[in-house]
């Protein structure tokens, strides 16, 4: 697998990750649910969405390189 279709893979994941953080975030607030735990969720939508931009952007791709080689 070379780096673009490692990155491709990475974003496909993160990207998932963020529409299920954004569909939780919504169902708790729809729940009244704490907001220190809606807070939390934010954050970790927040932190997904920026490894999503770096990855796609290629600054990862460092990370993404097949250590045996």
């Amino acid at each position: 697998m070379d780096i673009e279709e490692r990155r491709n893979l990475v974003e496909g994941f993160l990207q998932r990750c963020v529409e299920y953080a954004n569909g939780s975030i919504e169902r708790k607030r729809q729940r009244g649910e704490d907001e220190a735990e809606i807070a939390r969720w934010v954050a970790y939508r927040d932190f997904t969405e920026h490894a999503f931009r770096e990855v796609s952007s290629g600054d990862l791709d460092s990370w993404l390189e097949d250590a045996a080689a």
